[in-house]
């Protein structure tokens, strides 16, 4: 079975026991044989114990909080984040309003609780933030609490939580955002191929937050007319993604059934070129499958003259 690994942090990585080198943010990647050796997580330059496991049909069906599994179909992607699962306790941050007080606190993982008139609710975050900032959004139809997690590891993050009955209603990646009345937005940059800068419009409908618009741009430096063939499935999977201009990429008979396409597709969360042991051609579609569990639905593209001309799922 073929393993991909990687970590949000330097660590040593031991095969049955074996001394097989460090794993960081870059993959790593191993062929594993059956019956499976004990896997050992022994992390560099940070507090921590060692983790071991042993990479089987049950771990990656169930990965435990401070791991996520993706489904390569063939093989598995497997991430180790940087997760506080032994620490002290310490508060982050804490806002007390009069109907209600909100805290982030580190106690065996990064954990918030909010308290309200109405009752409470307590969840634990799958990472521990570097700055927490609380604000308080009010009016006719909301009574919430904006929670904004800076991350040095990985994309900053925005939840939302309702004051009124308390439950986290929103929670996305988000690199800033403003809040305007019964409306809020978040800015999201991306790091693909077009440089996407994605701007959301949200806005509250009694207890629910809604999509209200979202403007795509791409970097002064990208010109989609000079891409090559190779590329121009992953530019338009990307564009499509962030719910920008992909019709561009799209031949003309394709454009007709473009209403089809989000059916086809399914919801998917990222795009990525496929790993050694498919065929070169494919294009990787990730999708979410539960907590911490990820699985790539793979695709062929056929182009002419720079435009999409037939998509069949593998």
């Amino acid at each position: 079975m073929y393993f991909y690994f990687l970590s949000e942090y330097p660590a040593v990585i031991k095969l049955g026991g074996i001394y097989s080198g460090t794993i960081d943010k870059t993959v790593k990647f191993f062929d594993i044989t059956s019956p499976f050796p004990l896997v050992e997580i022994c992390p560099l330059m940070r507090s921590g114990e060692s983790f071991a496991f042993f990479p089987d049909e049950k771990f990656c069906a169930e990965p435990p909080q401070n791991v996520s599994v993706t489904d390569l179909k063939g093989g598995y992607l497997i991430r180790f984040s940087d997760y506080d699962v032994k620490s002290e306790f310490r508060v982050l941050e804490q806002a007390k309003y009069r109907d209600s007080v909100i805290t982030a606190f580190v106690d065996n993982g990064c954990k918030i609780s909010l308290e309200t008139q109405a009752g409470f609710y307590a969840e634990n975050l799958p990472f521990t933030p570097s700055t927490v900032e609380f604000r308080r959004g009010k009016g006719v139809n909301f009574n919430v609490i904006f929670a904004f997690f800076t991350r040095s590891n990985d994309k900053n993050a925005l939840n939302v939580y309702d004051v009124s009955a308390p439950a986290l209603i929103f929670s996305r990646t988000a690199d800033e955002y403003e809040i305007n009345g019964a409306e809020f937005t978040i800015t999201e940059k991306i790091a693909d191929i077009a440089k996407h800068l994605v701007k959301i419009n949200y806005a509250f409908d009694g207890k629910k937050v809604k999509e209200t618009g979202r403007t795509v741009s791409v970097s002064d430096k990208f010109d989609r007319e000079k891409l090559t063939p190779a590329i121009v499935p992953y530019a338009f999977a990307e564009e499509f993604l962030c719910g920008g201009d992909y019709g561009f990429y799209l031949s003309d008979a394709i454009k007709q059934n473009a209403d089809k396409l989000s059916g086809f597709f399914g919801e998917f969360i990222g795009v990525t070129p496929p790993p050694i042991f498919r065929d070169y051609k494919e294009v990787g579609l990730v999708k979410k499958l539960g907590e911490r569990r990820y699985a790539v639905d793979y695709y062929l593209f056929t182009t002419e003259n720079g435009k999409i001309t037939d998509i069949n799922k593998v």
